[in-house]
């Protein structure tokens, strides 16, 4: 089992590096968002042009939507929480939240961002690669917009952590990699657009992500395979005494 999911791991691998930005190769996702001044125009760079702000609102719907089949009131983790825009529609759906992210910056925007919903919403700084709770904490995690800044290896080395925080759902969000895609990421760097996903991932990384992270996909949904390279996974940890 152990070189069936490294041959995974080193075969996906292969599959996400077509992507590269072209952001620069010391840049650390770890670092730069702990920025006072990355944290405060964050949203402002991504969602406020007018196609900016119909992908967050198609974003937004479509998170809640995942945790649907969830009861008012149940506990979601989201991680990283970054400035709140994921967790907002989910408090006013009834949710409580508890939002975790290694930038305490990050985090700040997001208390003053949703200060209304009191305390159905709480903050932790932490980091996804060292949490030690255990399964059953939360009743859903959302753990979007962040594994696509890492190589696989720390890809699945962060989700592992994020699904010790529950035995439900964990809706996990990555960037797609598909030829049609990486033409699309040529074409947004030729046109210098904002600079795109590091480490894209394919169906063959998809599986060699959430093998590794002990979980097994049950439902995938793209936002707008035309426009976007979103893609939004649903997975449910593996049952007991099966091994990742």
């Amino acid at each position: 089992m152990a070189a069936k999911k490294e041959s995974l791991i080193a075969r996906a691998g292969q599959m996400t590096t077509d992507g590269k930005s072209g952001v620069s190769g010391d840049w650390d996702a770890n670092i730069h968002y702990q920025a006072d001044d990355v944290a405060g125009r964050y949203d402002a760079e991504r969602f406020s042009t007018l196609a900016g702000r119909v992908f967050n609102d198609r974003e937004r719907r479509l998170v809640v939507g995942a945790f649907a089949g969830l009861s008012r009131g149940s506990r979601i983790a989201d991680v990283p929480c970054g400035t709140g825009r994921l967790a907002e529609p989910l408090l006013a759906a009834g949710f409580r939240v508890h939002g975790m992210d290694i930038s305490g910056q990050m985090l700040g925007v997001a208390s003053r961002r949703l200060a209304r919903f009191g305390a159905t919403f709480t903050t932790e700084v932490a980091d996804a690669k060292k949490l030690s709770a255990g399964a059953g904490t939360f009743d859903g995690v959302l753990c979007a917009r962040v594994l696509m800044h890492f190589e696989l290896p720390e890809q699945i080395e962060f989700l592992r952590g994020v699904a010790k925080l529950t035995r439900g759902i964990v809706v996990i969000n990555h960037s797609y990699d598909s030829p049609f895609q990486r033409l699309r990421r040529k074409l947004k760097r030729l046109l210098g657009h904002q600079a795109p996903a590091r480490h894209p991932i394919s169906d063959r990384g998809i599986e060699a992500l959430l093998e590794g992270a002990g979980l097994h996909e049950i439902r995938r949904v793209r936002l707008n395979r035309l426009v976007s390279e979103a893609v939004y996974i649903t997975a449910v940890p593996n049952a007991p005494g099966v091994r990742a």
